[in-house]
């Protein structure tokens, strides 16, 4: 079962959650500026870092059913909305980007989530994962959505890309600091958080990896007739499926526990 909505929610609006929410948006800024021209969505908890992709041509906010959805942007049109995790109402290869922020880590299907996402990628899309690191203490002190799920590993998360067809291009990491919710600690995250950047980079909260969709993917060796070289066979992959989509900000489907901020 998925962490509820609401107590994502909750979480950025305290101190602790804006900290988080300053030091991994920061990131996303620096990887994709102010998402100038771009289509961009967000999955699973993206609001707080699609809300600095502000010059972006189109956001929407993608959240998992077992989780909820609430209603974003604030005083404008919504666009966010439920979804199946593997079936998004979204056109084939439609985005420019896509961000996925508390998404991945309880998802049932992670390689047909990911599978999704290189569908309705571009060819030249890319994807930002944050996702809770396994040696961090973010991901084992039960005071945060981070701690949610299945936390992951460099390893893991690379071995789960390649296998969805996309190529590893960036790594960063993030929330050095601890998790815990004193006045204190919050008051000197910045300092922590610039001093485990340098002195144990991969001991923090969340990882991230950007990456590319790889159109381009090696199946193995093919002889021709009468030819004694191999040669690698190359083929771009297809989606799992070929389904009519609806536009993603379609205003009726259905959502829970929404509402307005």
């Amino acid at each position: 079962m998925r962490t509820d909505i609401l107590d994502i929610h909750d979480f950025y609006r305290s101190p602790l959650g804006g900290v988080a929410r300053d030091f991994i948006a920061s990131r996303v800024s620096a990887a994709w500026g102010k998402g100038a021209g771009l289509k961009i969505a967000g999955f699973g908890y993206a609001n707080p870092y699609l809300e600095v992709l502000e010059q972006a041509t189109a956001r929407f906010a993608l959240a998992p059913g077992g989780q909820g959805v609430i209603r974003w942007p604030p005083g404008a049109a919504n666009a966010a909305s439920l979804v199946r995790e593997s079936d998004w109402p979204v056109p084939d290869a439609s985005l420019d980007r896509v961000i996925i922020v508390h998404g991945l880590e309880e998802a049932p299907a992670p390689q047909r989530l990911m599978r999704e996402v290189w569908r309705v990628l571009k060819d030249d899309g890319r994807v930002i994962i944050i996702a809770s690191h396994r040696r961090g203490l973010w991901s084992v002190i039960d005071t945060t959505p981070f701690a949610a799920g299945r936390p992951y590993l460099r390893r893991r998360l690379e071995g789960l890309l390649r296998d969805a067809l996309f190529r590893p291009t960036a790594w960063d990491s993030a929330l050095f600091f601890p998790p815990v919710k004193n006045r204190l600690i919050v008051r000197v995250a910045r300092t922590w958080e610039r001093a485990g950047a340098m002195l144990w980079p991969g001991l923090g909260g969340v990882i991230m990896v950007e990456a590319e969709k790889d159109m381009l993917s090696p199946i193995g060796l093919v002889r021709q007739a009468g030819v004694r070289a191999v040669r690698p066979a190359i083929a771009a992959p297809q989606p799992l499926r070929h389904q009519s989509r609806h536009d993603v900000a379609d205003p009726s489907l259905a959502s829970r526990g929404q509402r307005s901020l």
